[in-house]
């Protein structure tokens, strides 16, 4: 699978309804989710840079930036913080309405 790094780009939310046992569904900002405590966020900027939303223990997001890029078909995630792991995101699909990683 070819992974087109500009439709990657926009702030995208965790649709957890939507999982399944072997993805993780995230859909467009704009998208109508249903009430929810919290979901986790992922903005990909076109300058290379990200920022991340994800629900902390309290139910509060917990924020997370650095830089991203395309590894073959999946996003790199190198926070700038100094003690944090590099993460790789295995894209299976990506369209403007729906991207979805390997759970």
């Amino acid at each position: 699978m070819t992974v087109d790094g500009s439709g990657l780009v926009g702030r995208w939310v965790h649709s957890h309804e939507e999982d399944t046992d072997a993805e993780l569904v995230y859909r467009p900002s704009t998208f109508a989710f249903p009430r929810s405590r919290g979901r986790d966020a992922l903005e990909l900027r076109a300058d290379g840079t990200f920022s991340e939303a994800a629900i902390g223990a309290d139910d509060r997001p917990t924020p997370a930036d650095g830089t991203w890029n395309l590894d073959g078909p999946a996003i790199r995630l190198t926070p700038n913080a100094p003690n944090a792991s590099i993460r790789t995101l295995d894209v299976l699909t990506s369209a403007a309405d729906r991207l979805t990683f390997r759970r």
